[in-house]
């Protein structure tokens, strides 16, 4: 079998003849980004070969610039192991990004749901032959507590803990449900965990289910990642087969489990205090994290398997600790409007009851938009792709230290960068530095309003000025506009390409016109929008400015009315995890939301046309 070195690590690993690259990666012991869904089109998994003989084919040059394969670079998801090889080590540059975790919104009351009944029973005897269950519900009627349901995750435990409490405990419900039995006195309150599971990255918050009380926040990169940086990726993957929704599946519990961990290691508590967990994630995260198959959601009509469904064990999808918490998933209003926005929706108070009119829109790797207006809640996605994310840009990448994140006209006529953690030379460019260098190449005529960036001659005879026209050149893809190069003539560093600008006007046309569409349908000018609220990391982090500049935000939206709310998904998930009332809230919308499915409608597709088009400046 071919054996393939890597360095300098010195990690070596020994494969079937024909075994794709990116899985002798992996089994080396190296995470490898695949944000295409290993389908041979963004380049991202890309290796060089040192040594060893990769024939460079169309495969490779579709996804890779020239003198990047001339350099040895592969594509390694189309890349198959023919013989010995030497691999340089691969880096994951994405693998330590920064997730959002501010989250603001209504604070939640606290329900009556949740109690905590204090239980002193008789032991058991020769002549008292109850069994335990009967023993406990028969104690906790005598408390006022009846109509209890024992669930079999609690019932499994409950012979170990009675005898362990000696009879004398402190019992906690959440409804009908039995959630714990603890010896009484311990003096452990219960806690919760609310988490929003995005496509990309993962936020959780520990409560103290008493009174709400943030105890902690955690963080993590989806590591779904690996099989595909958007939803359409991940549904092709699961749809493979059962092995492949497991995989998904696994990734996804074990992460959360990794959020609770961290946070009951910050808070200075333990897996035998955390009694629920409340999930805000996007339709297809929702039915991958319940094993079932999401295959349909990406097969019109797009009908998705399930809205809401009923709390569940932890163990029943795959909890490992011994103390598993109930877990609770925020319902879904359609294919890909998910739990995600209804947690949204619920924490911002989106409403039909609003006398404003409120734009919602949590931008990433989709695009959702909700509008309410004239006594109605409208919701739609646009298919954005992952252009925010920082994948399939040319230099894409998440905003981790060494990704230009802001990028604006200079004093001295050329351009200011702003670089995570102030890394230089920069390593790439992440969503919010995208958007800000497009703006800023409109604002100084290098692109023009049909997104054509001007090559060195045309700059020249446009008057460009001089500190931007000596960094633009040619690339493989046309013009290009060194942004930070290494040396003063742009022999390397990081670029704005002419396909990176085309690749931001399909994401920005589609998330303008689906909010356009849903105006439309409303009979509201955009004008006339009173509040516009930008959820999610790209949402939060990016000049509103440059936003209206590119028009990523319909033509005619006042700035003054647009601001950031941070985490949406993560604070309505702490809303449902907190409160039955909440709860029954996030239900409610999630039931009479007004869907509107794009794709299809002559409507989109026209605005889509237009809003492709950046605004005159």
């Amino acid at each position: 079998m071919p054996t393939i070195t890597f360095q300098p690590s010195g990690r070596q690993s020994e494969v079937p003849l024909g075994t794709r690259l990116i899985d002798a990666v992996r089994q080396a012991g190296f995470d490898i980004p695949a944000p295409c869904g290993e389908k041979g089109l963004c380049g991202k998994c890309r290796v060089k070969v040192l040594a060893g003989d990769v024939p460079a084919g169309s495969a490779h040059t579709g996804c890779l610039p020239d003198k990047l394969v001339r350099d040895g670079w592969r594509a390694s998801c189309v890349a198959t192991v023919d013989a010995d090889l030497v691999i340089a080590d691969p880096v994951n540059i994405d693998s330590d990004g920064v997730v959002l975790t501010d989250f603001a919104g209504r604070d939640a009351t606290i329900g009556d749901d949740l109690w905590t009944v204090a239980v002193t029973m008789p032991h058991p005897s020769k002549d008292d032959q109850r069994d335990d269950s009967t023993r406990l519900l028969d104690s906790l009627a005598e408390a006022g507590r009846t109509d209890i349901d024992i669930p079999p995750n609690v019932l499994t435990e409950l012979p170990r803990r009675l005898r362990q409490a000696a009879y004398d405990c402190d019992v906690v419900g959440l409804g009908r449900r039995l959630l714990a039995v603890r010896p009484a006195g311990s003096g452990r309150d219960g806690l919760g965990l609310a988490v929003d599971l995005g496509t990309t990255t993962m936020a959780a918050a520990l409560c103290d289910m008493r009174d709400g009380t943030i105890l902690a926040v955690s963080s993590i990169a989806n590591p779904q990642s690996l099989r595909g940086d958007d939803v359409i990726s991940r549904i092709d993957y699961a749809s493979r087969g059962r092995d492949e929704l497991g995989e998904l599946r696994r990734l996804a519990v074990d992460a959360i489990e990794d959020l609770s961990r961290k946070a009951l290691a910050a808070a200075g508590r333990n897996g035998d205090d955390l009694l629920l967990v409340s999930v805000a994630g996007n339709t297809v995260m929702n039915h991958i994290l319940m094993g079932v198959d999401p295959t349909a959601l990406a097969l019109s009509p797009f009908i998705p398997g399930f809205r809401r469904v009923d709390p569940v064990p932890g163990r029943d999808i795959g909890w490992h600790s011994p103390n598993e918490p109930l877990v609770m998933i925020v319902p879904n209003i359609a294919a890909y409007v998910g739990g995600d926005i209804t947690a949204g929706i619920l924490a911002h108070n989106v409403t039909a009851d609003n006398s404003p009119t409120v734009l919602f829109l949590d931008v990433g790797t989709n695009g959702e938009i909700v509008l309410a207006a004239n006594q109605t809640v409208y919701a739609c996605a646009a298919a954005a792709g992952p252009a925010f994310e920082g994948a399939r840009i040319r230099q894409g990448m998440r905003a981790v230290p060494g990704a230009i994140s802001g990028v604006s006209p200079g004093a001295d006529g050329g351009l200011d960068i702003a670089v995570v953690d102030n890394i230089h030379p920069a390593k790439g460019i992440c969503g919010t530095g995208l958007l800000d260098a497009v703006a800023a190449c409109l604002d100084l005529g290098v692109v023009d309003d049909g997104g054509r960036m001007l090559d060195a001659d045309e700059a020249d005879d446009e008057n460009i000025p001089e500190p931007v026209r000596r960094h633009i050149h040619e690339d493989d893809d046309g013009p290009a506009l060194w942004l930070e190069p290494v040396s003063g003539h742009g022999d390397s560093g990081v670029a704005l390409t002419s396909r990176d600008v085309r690749e931001f006007q399909l994401a920005k046309g589609a998330i303008a016109a689906g909010a356009r569409v849903l105006l439309d349908i409303a009979g509201v000018k955009p004008e006339e929008v009173d509040h516009v609220l930008l959820a999610g990391g790209f949402g939060n982090y990016l000049r509103p400015a440059a936003a209206l500049r590119t028009g990523l935000l319909p033509t005619g939206i006042r700035l003054e009315c647009v601001r950031s709310v941070g985490n949406a998904s993560l604070a309505g998930s702490r809303l449902y995890l907190l409160s039955g009332s909440e709860r029954d809230r996030a239900d409610a919308i999630s039931r009479t939301v007004k869907y509107i499915e794009l794709s299809g409608r002559d409507d989109f597709q026209t605005a889509f046309a237009e809003e492709m088009m950046f605004p005159e400046g």
